[in-house]
């Protein structure tokens, strides 16, 4: 009986000491927050510039990612004409900044679209993708697989976060 018992709490350090292994592997979890400059869950019609506010709780990479209503995955950071990408911790940080010659404008298609926003302590990711004229790249997985992606490199640290929009045709008058 003495043998049994020592066998399994053997047992039970192995499996725990291969738990802790696992864990310590896994980047730190930061906090991420993004937003609009007219909070979350807002509309936006046709034209509407839109200007995204960052909150970090850690200095970061941050990778910016839009899809569209037409389930179209962009790439908005690193991009070619935004090619820095790291921000340091703080609260409210517009995306673009002001010193960037670079504006969110809503056009086609209309509908529910998202944008995520990933902390990551690894600069040097690529994605599959083609370039697109406005210096964006249109992607071509999906954005689970570009987050777990992201997760999967980032040695230090990883955190997340999710905004929904709701797009609109211009209003026509009454």
């Amino acid at each position: 009986m003495q043998q049994l018992k020592t066998r399994l709490v053997a047992g039970l350090l192995v499996l725990l000491a291969s738990t802790n292994s696992t864990l310590a592997s896994e980047p730190r979890q930061v906090d991420v927050r993004i937003t609009t400059h007219l909070g979350d869950q807002q509309s936006f019609v046709d034209g509407d510039r839109i200007s995204f506010l960052l909150s970090l709780e850690s200095d970061a990479y941050v990778y910016l990612f839009y899809r569209d209503a037409g389930a179209n995955l962009l790439q908005l950071l690193p991009n070619e004409r935004m090619v820095d990408h790291f921000f340091s911790a703080g609260l409210f940080m517009p995306v673009p900044s002001a010193q960037q010659k670079f504006q969110f404008t809503v056009q086609l298609p209309y509908g529910d679209e998202f944008i995520y926003a990933i902390a990551s302590d690894n600069d040097a990711l690529v994605f599959p993708g083609k370039p697109l004229a406005n210096g964006l790249i249109l992607l071509t997985a999906e954005i689970e697989t570009v987050i777990a992606s992201i997760k999967a490199k980032s040695s230090g640290l990883f955190g997340r976060a999710e905004l929904r929009l709701t797009t609109l045709p211009a209003r026509q008058p009454d």
